[in-house]
C-alpha cells in the first residue's frame, strides 16, 4: 500500500478534520468561559423585576366556586378542611420573576410578596404559576416533600353580594384574566394568560412559596397574620417569563374587604 492509495488519503483527511475538530471547540471552550467570566451580573436583571403595588377588592374573584386550581390534572387549592372546599379565585399578575440558576447567565434572586387584608372572611391561600419561555407552566408542588402554600385565616362575617365569577372551564389549556391594570414601564395592560402544563414534562415543584428567602425549597405556612410576606423562589432549569400568584378564599367576601398587595425582585447571591 503506497501513500496514494484512496484509502489512506481518507484515514488523513479524517485525521485533519478530527484535530481542526477539537481545536475549535477547544478554542470555543475557552472563548465561552472567558466571555461568562466576564459578565457583570449587576448587568443580568430577570426578565420582569418592576414589581406591583396593587389594592384588590371582593369583586376581583373572578373564577369559582371550585375545589380546585389549574394544572395537568386538577390539584387541590388547599389539602386541609377549610369551608366546604369550594374557593374563589384570581390570578394577579407579580410583574416579577425569580430565578435560582447560574449566576453567571442571569441575576439569581426571589420575588418578596408582602400582603395585607382588611375584612378577610374565611381563609385565603396563596399559589403561584411560573410561564417559562416555551409557554410551558410550573407551579408550586402540592402534597409530599417539597409542599408549599401559604394561608391567611380571617374573622370577618362572610359577604352576600352577588359575585360575577363562574367555575373555570378546565384545569388545563385554558386562559385566565388577572383583575384590573397594572402600570409598568410600557405603560397599563390588561390581557389573557394561557395556562399550559405539558402533560408528559408536569411542571409542579419548579416553584415554591416560603416565608424565609434560605428555605428555598419552600414549605407550607398558615397563619392568622392579616398583614406578612413571603418569597416566590425557584429551583427549575429553565428561565421565567412571568409569574401569576393564584389568590383564592374560601369564601365570598364582604363589601369592606380589601387585599393590598406589593411585589418586588430580591437579589441573593
Amino acid at each position: 500500500m503506497t501513500p496514494s492509495d484512496p484509502v489512506t488519503k481518507r484515514i488523513g483527511i479524517a485525521f485533519a478534520f478530527l484535530v481542526l475538530f477539537a481545536g475549535g471547540m477547544y478554542a470555543l471552550q475557552i472563548g465561552g468561559e472567558e466571555w461568562v467570566k466576564g459578565l457583570n451580573p449587576d448587568t443580568i436583571l430577570p426578565l420582569s423585576d418592576a414589581g406591583i403595588q396593587e389594592t384588590f377588592y371582593w369583586n376581583d374573584f373572578n373564577y369559582g366556586p371550585q375545589e380546585w386550581r389549574p394544572f395537568k390534572e386538577p390539584l387541590n387549592i388547599s389539602n386541609t378542611a377549610y369551608g366546604d372546599n369550594e374557593w374563589y379565585l384570581m390570578f394577579v399578575k407579580a410583574n416579577a420573576t425569580p430565578y435560582g440558576g447560574n449566576p453567571a447567565l442571569h441575576r439569581r434572586g426571589n420575588v418578596q410578596v408582602n400582603y395585607s387584608f382588611t375584612n378577610l372572611a374565611g381563609t385565603a391561600a396563596f399559589h403561584v404559576i411560573g410561564f417559562d419561555a416555551t409557554a410551558k407552566c410550573r407551579t408550586n408542588k402540592q402534597d409530599g416533600y417539597g409542599a408549599s402554600s401559604y394561608f391567611v385565616t380571617g374573622d370577618a362575617e362572610a359577604g352576600t353580594g352577588y359575585l360575577l365569577s363562574t367555575p373555570m372551564t378546565s384545569w388545563n389549556n385554558v386562559p385566565v384574566l388577572p383583575p384590573g391594570e397594572y402600570d409598568t414601564d410600557e405603560g397599563a395592560e390588561s390581557f389573557y394568560y394561557f395556562i399550559h402544563f405539558d402533560p408528559l414534562s408536569g411542571g409542579d415543584g419548579a416553584v415554591h412559596i416560603t416565608d424565609s428567602s434560605d428555605l428555598l425549597k419552600g414549605e407550607v405556612i398558615e397563619t392568622d397574620a392579616q398583614s406578612g410576606e413571603f418569597y416566590v423562589t425557584h429551583t427549575g432549569g429553565s428561565l421565567l417569563d412571568d409569574i401569576l400568584l393564584v389568590v383564592c378564599v374560601s369564601e365570598v367576601q364582604p363589601d369592606d374587604f380589601s387585599l393590598d398587595i406589593e411585589t418586588s425582585f430580591v437579589r441573593r447571591e
